[in-house]
């Protein structure tokens, strides 16, 4: 009998069932249990569960915006251990104020348009989303004759623990590393680099340090964009999104643009595929992502070539 897993990501389970229940109190209506059962942070993963009738492993992993990389890097752990056949991998968030009022509260959202790496840049877009990807064993794709659109080499994860919002350089450089040193490649063999990228002064300060720091000269060489320019930062969701973008990218040697730069920032000085996607070969992909509390993830993702 094939063995099949659910790994979900996002941050803050059902949030729009919060909103709901509390606008429920205010008026002093009845919360019904079927409300109720859909608030615990679980649920989204236990939904697809019940709806695909999957009895298999079911995971659920609450950390924030780098929640789509730790389902998905989950989920190559239990295809590689052999646990599973296949698992569903990905990430979903819906829009919420509590989201919306919270990033405000930062000084967070940028009053126009999401910047990533411009020096006028002012701060995120709150969105919302689902990514959710298949991860079997090469060999049962193969077996099945499946469309693959590439593969994963291994992952890395740092928690820095030293702001509730920020990432420090040096988890970010330990998240790389450890990404790098899994999946037995070194800094040459990255072509493309997939950026957390939010468009907030800090965080797209220090991820661009811990690039230089862990690519040295050859920083300038490599492309790194950010989707979120164009999506907005879809919160748990966005590096399960960014995941499906990198995929495609490696089969595709398309590069997504960052869109909406219009003035280089001499700390952010790489090179950031301003405004006009590029084709560009891509064999290996990093896909960054940096979340509240310092959690950290880097997956890799390489093209997949067929010898037959």
């Amino acid at each position: 009998m094939l063995k099949i897993g659910i790994c979900i990501g996002l941050t803050s389970g059902s949030i729009q069932i919060i909103e709901h229940i509390d606008d429920k109190l205010v008026k002093n209506e009845d919360v019904s249990t079927n409300l109720a059962l859909q608030l615990p942070v679980h649920s989204t993963a236990a939904a697809l569960s019940k709806e695909f009738k999957i009895k298999g492993p079911t995971y659920a992993f609450s950390t924030a915006c780098a929640a789509g990389n730790y389902a998905i890097g989950y989920g190559f752990d239990l295809i590689k251990a052999g646990l599973v056949n296949y698992v569903l991998a990905g990430a979903s968030d819906p829009f919420s104020r509590i989201s919306f009022t919270g990033f405000n509260q930062f000084k967070a959202v940028a009053p126009e348009k999401c910047q990533p790496f411009d020096k006028n840049r002012k701060g995120m877009m709150v969105a919302e989303g689902a990514g959710i990807v298949i991860l079997e064993s090469l060999e049962s794709a193969l077996r099945r004759n499946a469309q693959i659109y590439a593969e994963v080499l291994g992952y890395g994860l740092s928690c820095d623990a030293h702001h509730m919002t920020s990432s420090t350089v040096e988890g970010i450089v330990s998240c790389l590393r450890k990404a790098m040193l899994e999946a037995g490649i070194s800094p040459e063999d990255v072509d493309y680099i997939s950026a957390h990228g939010t468009g907030t002064l800090t965080n797209d300060r220090n991820e661009c340090a811990a690039i230089k720091e862990v690519f040295g000269l050859r920083y300038k060489e490599i492309p790194v964009s950010s989707i979120k320019s164009m999506l907005g930062h879809t919160m748990g969701a966005a590096s399960a999104l960014e995941a499906i973008a990198c995929a495609l990218t490696v089969k595709n040697d398309i590069i997504p643009p960052t869109i909406n730069f219009e003035t280089p920032d001499p700390e952010c000085d790489i090179d950031c595929v301003p405004n006009k996607a590029r084709h560009h070969r891509v064999n290996i992909a990093l896909n960054n992502s940096y979340a509240f509390g310092g959690n950290n993830a880097c997956l890799v993702i390489k093209k997949f070539i067929s010898y037959l």
